[in-house]
């Protein structure tokens, strides 16, 4: 019988080598990201930046996905994946550094965090473009998994780390952030083979404007599409509030840093543990009930949030979202590749930046709100966007799954002929 590790190995090895470059390349960069990122609202809040301009600008990098995330999705399609990759964490990079240096001038904070947001735009949909050509259709999710295992390893340490630099020096935290993101571009360039050429067809290559036109009508005429984007940008909307409000709100509760740096380390650890399990047990499962009960978990953690005072009782507020969060992402990562036309994989991905827009509106609605009303009211008003946000992932994906089994069905009746056409002219 193998062992523990031979089976580890043969696991790993299942996977083609470009695969762990990848999640490698994201464990660098988010661990760079949420070094600075989550500490963002208290850098600009300790240099005197008012709650609705703080929302103002932390709207700007989730605007520039959305603004730019089809733009991004269409030359991973047209230039390949490695060049947009490379693009989007130089000007993520970039924009870190000017963090470190930019003081409390709001339209320059707004245009760095904007500029911040090209990781979101290009970075992100042309590695899960990637990932989908590196790995057939049944391995996908688990793939996918690996990637949001490293995002949250990074996830539970980067703001530990960040602590420590924030406490020694805000502008230390955005200066390492910025050469990390930076490194994952020379990282990109070296070590990781494009992937996705031979995927398409010579009439793509030579079609031109009008084969790019025809793409985007198919694309915009997809209901089904859309309306999973609106239900992902309401949920993503309020999960946002973790990073950009949840700290202001437990400060002004008179909790200490450490209970905010304890909160993302549970998440990071219940989805680094749970997240390839559960994929793996849900790699195949419809997408819709899933992508719609687990915002119920999400519900019970915002409000947990807005109503617990004691660090244990919000610590298993946490525990019930990352819960919900391990359980949703499980199937919502299968949807796009599942869902698209492989020919246009990179637009549809680029256009996933459109759940970007929730992101966009819940900061600067938040801000205003946490002014008027405080925090609680905020995240009263999270559990409501991520109940609305459940029920339309729940029709998109009911309608989806309907569809994939209707193609499934049909595809086994052609089988069933064939093989019967093929016993009668052996007999």
């Amino acid at each position: 019988m193998p062992s523990l590790k031979d089976r580890a190995l043969a696991y790993a090895r299942s996977f083609p080598k470009p695969v762990w470059l990848l999640v490698a390349a994201t464990v660098i960069e988010s661990t760079g990201r949420f070094m600075v990122v989550p500490y963002l609202s208290l850098y600009m809040r300790g240099a005197g930046v008012s709650l609705g301009a703080l929302g103002l600008v932390l709207g700007a990098a989730p605007f520039a996905s959305v603004a730019f995330g089809a733009w991004g999705g269409h030359l991973a399609d047209r230039w390949g994946r490695k060049p947009v990759q490379i693009l989007g964490v130089a000007a993520s990079g970039l924009a870190l550094f000017g963090f470190a240096f930019a003081g409390t001038d709001v339209y320059v904070l707004g245009l760095l965090n904007f500029l911040n947001g090209m990781t979101r735009t290009f970075y992100r949909p042309a590695t899960n473009a990637a990932l989908a050509d590196l790995c057939p259709r049944d391995r996908r999710s688990e793939a996918y998994a690996l990637n949001r295992i490293g995002i949250n390893a990074a996830y539970g340490w980067g703001p530990l780390i960040g602590v420590a630099l924030f406490a020694a020096g805000p502008s230390t935290g955005f200066i390492v952030g910025g050469a990390l993101n930076l490194v994952v571009g020379l990282f990109i360039a070296i070590a990781i083979p494009e992937s996705s050429a031979g995927l398409k067809t010579p009439a793509e290559t030579q079609g031109g404007a009008a084969a790019s036109h025809r793409a985007w009508r198919e694309i915009l005429k997809d209901g089904v599409f859309w309306l999973w984007m609106a239900g992902m940008s309401l949920t993503w909307g309020a999960y946002s509030l973790i990073q950009s409000f949840l700290p202001l709100h437990l400060k002004n509760g008179g909790l200490p840093l450490w209970v905010y740096g304890a909160l993302l380390t549970t998440n990071a650890l219940v989805c680094v543990l749970a997240q390839l399990p559960v994929s793996r047990r849900l790699r195949v499962s419809r997408i819709g009930p899933s992508a719609g009960a687990s915002k119920l978990a999400f519900a019970l953690g915002f409000l947990g949030f807005a109503f617990f005072r004691s660090p244990a009782a919000i610590v298993a507020a946490m525990l019930v979202l990352s819960f919900g969060e391990v359980w949703g992402s499980a199937v919502q990562t299968r949807f796009v590749p599942e869902h698209a036309d492989p020919r246009l994989l990179g637009r549809y991905m680029g256009l996933n930046s459109f759940s970007e827009l929730g992101l966009a509106l819940a900061a600067p609605a938040a801000g205003f709100l946490m002014q008027a009303a405080g925090g609680r009211a905020v995240f009263v008003g999270a559990a409501g966007l991520a109940l609305a946000g459940g029920a339309l992932l729940y029709l998109a994906g009911a309608a989806h799954d309907s569809r994939a089994a209707s193609k499934a069905a049909s595809k086994t009746a052609e089988t069933a002929a064939a093989q019967a056409a093929d016993g009668v002219l052996g007999a």
